[in-house]
């Protein structure tokens, strides 16, 4: 993908309503839930499905909490709180084979995600604070 259909996608995604992007971000939740259940019941086990789970709480949670305008400042520790829990099981778990170096790529990844809300989410709360200003300085 080039830069510019990147962009173009972004784009589109930006313009979705924010109960469509919750929904979206919940059925991704959801389908890798049930593909980490259908694995654990094929042999996997449960402290890496419960490990793997709670790091993709923690990268989605950031979207779903911490990008809130009205979300508390305590919702900002949140999503690393699920990945040092999804870490320390993932070193726990007995069949997987590189638990450190996952943990960092998740914690890295859910780093990322959280800057990018909050971004968005001051870009958001500053465009309000310009069309207040401006609708109060024209009335």
């Amino acid at each position: 993908m080039n830069e510019q259909q990147t962009s173009f996608a972004i784009g589109k995604i930006e313009r979705l309503r924010e109960s469509t992007r919750d929904t979206v971000a919940a059925a991704i939740w959801l389908v890798v839930f049930v593909s980490l259940l259908v694995m654990t019941f094929r042999g996997q086990s449960i402290l890496m499905t419960t490990g793997l789970l709670l790091q993709l709480t923690a990268a989605y949670s950031t979207f779903l909490v911490c990008g809130k305008l009205k979300s508390l400042p305590l919702a900002q520790i949140m999503p690393y709180a699920f990945s040092l829990a999804g870490a320390a099981l993932l070193c726990l778990a007995p069949d997987f084979p590189a638990p450190v170096a996952a943990s960092a790529v998740f914690l890295a990844v859910t780093a990322v995600m959280h800057g990018s809300a909050v971004s968005d989410m001051r870009k958001t709360f500053a465009g309000e604070e310009r069309t207040a200003f401006v609708s109060e300085c024209l009335t």
